[in-house]
């Protein structure tokens, strides 16, 4: 696992524990639900069985004990790639987020890749903003997210790295990656 030292880190009054057993899942369930729209959330049962990947380090975020946040990565041969990564709603704008990204930066020995929605609105505007600020960039724009859920179509969004530079061959390798182990496009294609 190439983020095995954030397991059980503090980072001022948050600490980071990586979630294992599916039952850990249920705390982040609510959060999980509130900040991703549908099309862009996997099933709990999905989740589940990722954890039994060796490319995966989720974790759940936690302040005076009770779970406010989540983080999830997975490894890959040229990237870190985060999944999913949010606050809850009543503990954004306190830093916490930016506190979590920059002890990821810090700590993944990659290149860290993630999606993001376009800039439509506000909230779009302002999340990309937020990555910007920490050091990220766009790498990719025309690239699409296979759908969670066979019923829906795959979702343009923005790939954004902290390396401006990302060889386009790492781009090109590490989304394969991604919709091999992620979105498991091989697997779709069978049925």
């Amino acid at each position: 696992m190439c983020l095995k030292a954030l397991d059980g880190l503090h980072i001022g009054e948050l600490e980071l524990r990586r979630t294992t057993r599916p039952i850990e899942l249920l705390e982040i369930v609510k959060i999980y639900d509130s900040s991703f729209p549908f099309e862009e959330r996997r099933s709990l049962e999905s989740m589940s069985e990722a954890l039994s990947s060796s490319s995966v380090c989720f974790f759940r975020i936690y302040r005076a004990g009770s779970c406010i946040g989540m983080l999830h990565c997975w490894c890959f041969s040229h990237v870190v790639y985060c999944e999913h990564f949010a606050i809850a709603q009543n503990f954004r704008n306190q830093r916490y987020g930016q506190m979590v990204l920059r002890t990821l930066l810090a700590s993944a020995p990659k290149p860290l890749l993630l999606e993001v929605e376009p800039p439509t609105d506000e909230l779009t505007t302002r999340r990309i903003n937020f990555y910007e600020r920490e050091g990220l960039s766009i790498v990719k724009t025309d690239y699409m997210q296979p759908p969670y859920h066979p019923s829906l179509p795959p979702l343009p969004l923005y790939l954004l790295s902290n390396e401006p530079q990302l060889a386009p061959k790492a781009i090109s390798e590490s989304v394969l990656e991604l919709l091999a182990q992620v979105y498991r496009t091989e697997d779709r294609m069978k049925n």
